[in-house]
């Protein structure tokens, strides 16, 4: 499989592509187009989460945590906050989503298992759409499409490099080969719990995009004026 290096530079690239298309194909803003590039690099590092002391661990796990309070914030409407609820609801995100992203990785993923998969990339696909539906519809399809093709590039570069092992001049299958592009985890239960995600983001992105009516709705948690 590939390394850090071939997946940085491949993550790169792509990101390259996602965010020139976006500004030359789309017209979309330079901060909007550069933000689809980052989206479409982070995505690219993605799978690797599920690699025990890895640097892209690190560097997603601290992202996810300064961009989680971000994304509250913005989902409960940031100008209607004291600055005490602020302060509280942005260190408290923080410290949990760090948190809970390292225990859900150290327990329940195994290197190459299901984050290096399918599914796995359209949930964080779609949990980035779901995180731009305060932007026009049309930057939130090209950030959401930009993580996906980031996701999927490392996925192929994996597989690339699982394709073929050359010996003695033959070139000849890896057992790794296949373990990047599929559909299912380690186990049933992985499987049907990463399914079961799928679906549940797939029904919010579409309703987001009013695409469904919502079967239910949302209590807010914090009265606003």
């Amino acid at each position: 499989m590939g390394n850090f290096v071939h997946h940085l530079t491949g993550s790169v690239i792509a990101g390259i592509a996602c965010g020139g298309g976006a500004f030359y194909l789309f017209h979309t803003t330079p901060i909007d187009s550069l933000a689809c590039a980052t989206l479409c690099g982070i995505g690219g590092l993605m799978p690797d989460v599920d690699s025990p002391m890895s640097k892209p661990t690190e560097y997603v796990v601290s992202i996810a945590g300064a961009l989680a309070p971000v994304f509250v914030l913005q989902a409960l409407s940031v100008n209607d906050l004291s600055a005490s609820q602020i302060l509280l609801l942005s260190f408290g995100t923080y410290l949990s989503s760090r948190f809970f992203i390292k225990q859900i990785i150290k327990r329940f993923t195994v290197h190459r298992g299901i984050i290096h998969s399918i599914p796995a990339a359209i949930i964080w696909s779609g949990l980035v759409f779901l995180a731009f539906r305060h932007s026009p519809s049309l930057v939130q399809n090209i950030a959401a499409s930009s993580a996906l093709i980031g996701f999927l590039t490392h996925l192929l570069i994996d597989e690339m490099f699982s394709m073929v092992d050359i010996s003695g001049g033959k070139f000849t299958p890896k057992a790794s080969a296949g373990t990047a592009l599929k559909f299912y985890g380690s186990t049933i239960w992985i499987t049907i719990a990463t399914y079961i995600c799928v679906a549940f983001i797939v029904y919010l992105c579409a309703v987001d995009a009013k695409m469904i009516e919502p079967v239910f709705t949302f209590r807010p948690l914090i009265n606003m004026p």
